[in-house]
């Protein structure tokens, strides 16, 4: 498992992200002012931030439905989870930690690169209880991240990351998200 990050590769990628650090932030700064199960706008920057694409439309409505109704309520990652999966009778742990992360962004985001940089496993599709596995994977992700933000590393990272983007409220859990981001494809 990644113990540290190396900050001065983050420094040289930060500043690639500026986009997507800009559509993030206007999908925060709206999330409480818009009913986002109907806004068209609000869906197209979160589903182009988050490459959210080749669903239907129904699952669309189903997903920003409940965003909208869970924006303001402390749910956990298994409630999101277990809804998409009744949903679409398909496990959806990338989609669910992106709506969780967006209603709590203290919550960390499961993206193939960020696993992959971490050395996370994601379970097996053929797993015999994979939406529990799933579950457990996303417990593991969860843990690195309150252990890591105690680090002088993480504090390093953020720093590196508050250099080029000053002032933007972002929680040092999504910093160290954007910063892994940031890194793509583990070299």
């Amino acid at each position: 498992m990644l113990e540290r990050i190396d900050v001065s590769v983050g420094r040289k990628t930060l500043p690639e992200i500026r986009n997507g650090v800009d559509k993030y932030l206007k999908i925060m700064g709206d999330l409480h002012k818009r009913d986002v199960s109907n806004d068209t706008e609000f869906q197209k920057t979160f589903n182009g931030f988050y490459r959210m694409r080749q669903r239907t439309k129904e699952f669309y409505q189903a997903y920003f439905g409940y965003m909208e109704t869970n924006k303001s309520s402390e749910i956990a990652f298994e409630d999101v989870l277990t809804f998409l999966y009744q949903q679409a009778s398909r496990i959806e742990p990338s989609f669910s930690s992106k709506l969780l992360a967006t209603v709590n962004p203290e919550m960390p985001v499961w993206d193939v690169n960020v696993l992959s940089n971490l050395s996370i496993q994601p379970p097996r599709y053929y797993h015999k209880n994979r939406l529990e596995a799933t579950v457990n994977t996303y417990l593991v992700l969860e843990l690195w991240y309150t252990k890591y933000l105690t680090t002088q590393n993480a504090r390093d990272v953020i720093n590196a990351f508050d250099a080029v983007y000053p002032n933007t409220n972002i929680t040092p859990t999504k910093k160290i998200d954007l910063s892994l981001w940031s890194l793509g494809e583990k070299k």
